[in-house]
């Protein structure tokens, strides 16, 4: 009898130190993270095209260091528009591991704060409604349009002689500012010249904005105004 108690007991001690082992390795394969997720996803490239979540690790978000994220965070229910931070659990998967698929799996497990992306209220599109002194300019008879798309950074118009396109290098909730600009090279009218020198010039100083009234009021660093644009319906 006393021989059978002690080999239950054997049994007892080594299925209670398997268990903790086993919780040992599911420790030391799991990490928990902090994540900044943005408030758009974007086209990205995996196996195929797809769109990716925007990802930052760090304790303040840095404008232009947002990182496509190709794997899917199970329990996290995304809502674009908002600007998330979040706590997730990453966890080594053991193999055999499919040839495209990630070796880790990400685990949601709480948001830490939560806020609407304000910045998205410039993507739209913008007539110029006054540059200076001067009210509703036209180019080659027609009026000055232009697109801004907060989430991909961009902005593509007409300028009064040739569209414009080029990268938005910072924006904040009152802050904008525009990289190099590229043009088509057409040759127009002096008027229409001078009135793109104008725009293209103005656009190069814009370091402010504000939107309010339906209008995109666009300022230099000291609060000077340069452009407005009115929202097209």
């Amino acid at each position: 009898m006393k021989r059978l108690l002690i080999f239950y007991f054997g049994i007892f001690l080594s299925s209670m130190y398997s268990c903790k082992s086993t919780k040992i390795a599911e420790n030391r394969s799991m990490e928990e993270k902090v994540f900044w997720i943005n408030s758009t996803k974007l086209p990205c490239q995996g196996v195929g095209p797809m769109t990716c979540l925007q990802i930052q690790e760090g304790a303040e978000i840095e404008d232009g260091k947002w990182l496509n994220f190709f794997s899917n965070i199970e329990g996290f229910d995304y809502k674009p528009g908002n600007i998330y931070r979040i706590k997730v659990n990453v966890t080594q998967i053991p193999p055999p591991i499919p040839a495209d698929a990630s070796s880790l799996k990400y685990s949601f497990v709480e948001v830490i704060s939560q806020k609407p992306d304000l910045t998205l209220r410039i993507t739209d599109i913008w007539r110029l409604e006054s540059i200076g002194e001067m009210k509703n300019p036209t180019g080659m008879d027609k009026p000055l349009i232009f697109e801004f798309n907060a989430a991909e950074r961009g902005i593509f118009g007409f300028s009064g002689c040739n569209t414009v396109r080029g990268p938005i290098t910072k924006l904040t909730e009152t802050e904008i500012e525009f990289g190099n600009l590229m043009s088509t090279m057409m040759a127009c009218p002096q008027a229409e010249m001078i009135l793109e020198r104008g725009v293209t010039q103005a656009l190069k100083e814009i370091k402010k904005y504000k939107i309010e009234n339906n209008r995109l009021n666009l300022a230099t660093r000291d609060g000077t105004p340069l452009m407005i644009l009115l929202k097209v319906d």
